[in-house]
């Protein structure tokens, strides 16, 4: 099965290009005509992605099936296009915070002025792209750990396009110690690390396995890409049957011993003015942790937070943006034997 992070870009720079362009020059409305055909090639041809939809859609309506689940599906995929809009509009410094909606803006503006920094953790539901809005006219010191090699064409696009620096973002497969020391600073200076909990760690491509095999023999010490080699997940109830979550999150929250925290943004309403609701509440303190207790907490917590996760995408179903096989994107549990092992950073 093809992990999430080694499926491709579709399309050249030069769609890309156009499609920016005329997102930001002409508006949204010729961009949604632009992108349908994109959407319905994309629908029609992306099996993978197609196919991932149908089960996730099955999974919450069991009934839906053929001409009802094609549409549904293909309203999922349309979501996924507005949210492409919303990102390249959260870049380009468009999203006014009066499009914002709910306490989540003023609790974590709240948050950061008493100091009280943490582990926030996310999901690829809803758009948190526009999430940066708010880190950005607030000053509040946001950092994201991520994956972005498989974005990277558009990602470079946009900030071509706009002009403007990406959000503070660290490339999750580069983590080393003293990364982790870096970001323990930054929390314990009120700042806070974004992390998405719902995406298994990267596994190792070839090349890591010859590091490794390298660094046995000694000619070389570990390549930061060959520290995700043994990924380290957890099978939590979710939809009606286990899936496999990162632990990295809850790992790195234990070994910060910092608040833990969640963080969603659900666009609300269409059309030219679209509006956000943003939720930002705590989730866990992990000071309170001992050493002896981290893995029961990690465990207890991986488990509440997939509860956590499905109430929400239940509510905003076709805002789940995880095109893939999420329920077998990794072994089970039994089957990888070093799934508790000694933590490692590859959230």
């Amino acid at each position: 099965m093809t992990h999430w992070a080694r499926l491709s870009e579709t399309g050249s720079t030069t769609g890309m290009r156009l499609m920016v362009m005329i997102r930001r020059r002409l508006g949204a409305w010729p961009f949604r005509i632009a992108l349908f055909p994109v959407l319905v090639w994309y629908f029609l041809l992306r099996g993978v992605a197609r196919r991932a939809s149908f089960d996730f859609l099955k999974r919450l309506e069991p009934e839906l099936g053929g001409v009802r689940l094609w549409a549904r599906s293909f309203a999922h995929f349309m979501q996924f296009g507005e949210a492409i809009m919303d990102k390249v509009s959260a870049w380009s410094g468009e999203i006014p915070l009066t499009s914002l909606t709910g306490t989540g803006p003023e609790d974590l503006r709240d948050a950061a002025l008493r100091g009280e920094g943490g582990i926030i953790l996310v999901a690829h539901h809803g758009n948190l792209d526009v999430i940066n809005a708010i880190g950005e006219r607030h000053d509040i010191d946001l950092c994201a750990l991520v994956h972005t090699r498989h974005a990277e064409k558009f990602n470079q696009l946009l900030e071509q396009a706009t002009g403007r620096k990406p959000p503070q973002m660290i490339e999750v497969s580069e983590i080393t110690p003293a990364t982790a020391m870096a970001l323990g600073d930054r929390v314990n200076r009120g700042g806070f690390v974004v992390i998405a909990a719902d995406r298994v760690p990267i596994p190792p491509t070839v090349d890591d396995a010859k590091a490794e095999a390298n660094t046995a023999e000694g000619s070389r010490p570990a390549s930061p890409a060959s520290a995700a080699a043994s990924p380290r997940v957890l099978h939590c109830d979710f939809i009606d049957q286990p899936a496999p979550f990162p632990q990295g999150p809850f790992m790195l929250a234990a070994l910060l011993r910092c608040h833990v925290y969640t963080l969603s943004c659900i666009r609300e309403q269409g059309g030219a003015h679209p509006r956000f609701r943003v939720d930002f509440a705590p989730f866990d303190d992990s000071r309170a942790v001992k050493r002896s207790g981290r893995e029961a907490w990690i465990q207890q917590a991986m488990q509440r937070h997939a509860r956590h996760l499905e109430a929400r995408v239940k509510r905003h179903p076709l805002q789940w943006f995880n095109f893939f096989d999420f329920w077998h994107q990794a072994p089970d549990s039994a089957s990888n034997p070093d799934s508790t092992s000694a933590p490692k950073q590859d959230a």
